[in-house]
């Protein structure tokens, strides 16, 4: 599948000649004024009283068309085009997380007089099984008693786990994981920071069974919830309770229906290590305190094993394609960590902005205050992003950066990504090379299209202040792809 995927995008990349120079006609004046009519019904119609800034650049980096394209709108993930350009840059496309396990002391009779470090740089790809084998080369080591401390050294990072703008209600949800340098996902998307809890009616009047994955860690669960009839609404929620490590299952699901949540944890580098402990009991390895410990890893600490994530060109798929906002926010805190010597997100966020200085974008008029696009006061308009999208094709790093985004009506999940299901039409479907973005009240979609005409376009829809709004993005995407 890696290979069919990897040809696909590579003929996207032949078709839409981002890296060819191109001599056909520029769009008529005519072109652009029956775009515009058709926009501007669109707009009225569908999306009466929203904002919107719209932006199209052809393939020599002119502005065609705007509607409001100077004017400044919440871009949600569309902020990641900008995370994305400036990480590959900053860290490399060969970049990799790693995660060490050291120990200090000496190893007699099978104790350890010493202690174990657990220490992260952020990993999001960081898993069970990583820490699994952990413990096996502790095992292997000959150790089979800790008389010690078992330690996170999770200082890479600072000790802000949210980015600014994060609400209450949200921080039960994956969308809004905390951060910390040692962090464990749950699954191949890499939705660090999380567990998996799934509810599932077997017995009326029973309580609900429920599967973790990969387990509690340091979280309880508190499961309030019953079985009812089939025939019963499905009110079941999961959810974990502000500031606490408690999760609270409440509601009716009915027989022989379940209900999957994704569920942050209260504190990543607590929950790691509460499952390193867990694994080390499985494994027969007795430790003497159950306290966590927090510790910069002392500089004689013996390595016993390293895990080294995949380069960061592989992670950019599941990231940009599935939208990724631990990802995001892990990436400005390595920027700020590597660059400035601080893994705080506003060490990152300079970092940022120095790389789109670099590049001559016009940085003074975007205002952010994440790379994931999740806070509601991030700015930027639609010329500012098309410009981006633009000055990147010269990057050398372009063909990962590309391969990364959405494409149009590809129902392979790692290619199709969050547009797998939208732009069917022929005029879009797997023509439109862009990348999403949904907050409360707010759509938005930037990235690349392939006219009508077989031109490659560069463009740029943002609307706010009212929801719904995807089906009138998706028409105008369409009378672009149309009319271009």
């Amino acid at each position: 599948m890696k290979k069919k995927v990897s040809m696909f995008l590579t003929s996207c990349i032949v078709a839409f000649g981002l890296f060819g120079v191109h001599t056909s006609a520029e769009a008529s004046t005519s072109q652009i004024q029956t775009l515009d009519q058709s926009v501007q019904k669109i707009v009225s119609e569908k999306m009466a009283d929203a904002d919107v800034s719209i932006a199209i650049r052809d393939e020599k980096g002119n502005v065609i068309y705007d509607l409001n394209g100077n004017q400044k709108q919440k871009p949600a993930s569309n902020m990641k085009l900008l995370t994305s350009a400036a990480a590959l840059e900053i860290l490399g496309e060969n970049y990799r997380f790693k995660t060490n396990a050291f120990y200090t002391g000496k190893i007699k009779n099978g104790v350890l007089k010493g202690d174990i470090y657990l220490q992260g740089t952020g990993d999001p790809t960081l898993n069970k099984e990583d820490l699994e084998q952990f413990v096996g080369s502790i095992s292997a080591l000959g150790i089979k008693q800790i008389d010690g401390r078992i330690v996170a050294d999770d200082f890479w990072f600072d000790q802000d786990l949210l980015t600014p703008g994060i609400d209450e209600d949200d921080e039960s949800y994956y969308y809004a994981a905390p951060i910390t340098a040692l962090t464990t996902s749950p699954n191949n998307d890499y939705d660090s920071g999380t567990i998996i809890v799934e509810a599932k009616g077997e017995k009326v009047g029973d309580k609900p069974t429920l599967t973790i994955t990969p387990e509690l860690g340091d979280l309880v669960i508190e499961n309030n919830s019953k079985t009812v009839e089939s025939n019963q609404p499905n009110t079941i929620t999961i959810e974990r309770q502000f500031r606490t490590n408690k999760i609270v299952v409440s509601g009716n699901v009915p027989i022989n229906k379940s209900l999957k949540e994704w569920v942050t944890v209260q504190n990543p580098t607590t929950h790691t290590i509460t499952m390193f402990k867990h694994l080390l009991d499985q494994k027969n390895v007795q430790y003497s305190k159950d306290k966590l410990y927090r510790a910069k890893t002392p500089n004689n600490a013996k390595l016993i094993a390293q895990k080294q994530s995949m380069p960061l060109s592989q992670l950019m798929i599941p990231y940009m394609k599935l939208s990724n906002n631990g990802i995001a926010d892990i990436l400005v805190k390595t920027m700020g960590k590597e660059k400035m010597h601080q893994g705080s997100t506003k060490a990152g966020l300079k970092v940022l902005r120095e790389y789109a200085k670099s590049r001559h974008l016009n940085i003074d008029e975007w205002s952010f205050e994440d790379g994931s696009g999740m806070s509601h006061s991030n700015r930027v308009s639609s010329i500012n992003l098309t410009q981006l999208l633009f000055t990147v094709q010269k990057e050398k790093w372009f063909n990962t950066y590309f391969n990364s985004l959405p494409v149009a009506a590809n129902p392979e999940r790692m290619v199709g990504g969050t547009l797998r299901n939208r732009l069917k039409s022929p005029l879009t479907a797997e023509k439109v090379i862009a990348k999403t973005g949904s907050l409360s009240g707010v759509n938005t979609l930037s990235g690349y299209l392939i006219g009508n005409s077989g031109k490659p376009y560069t463009f740029s829809i943002l609307v706010q202040n009212k929801s719904g709004t995807i089906p009138a993005i998706d028409a105008i995407v369409e009378v672009m792809a149309g009319q271009l």
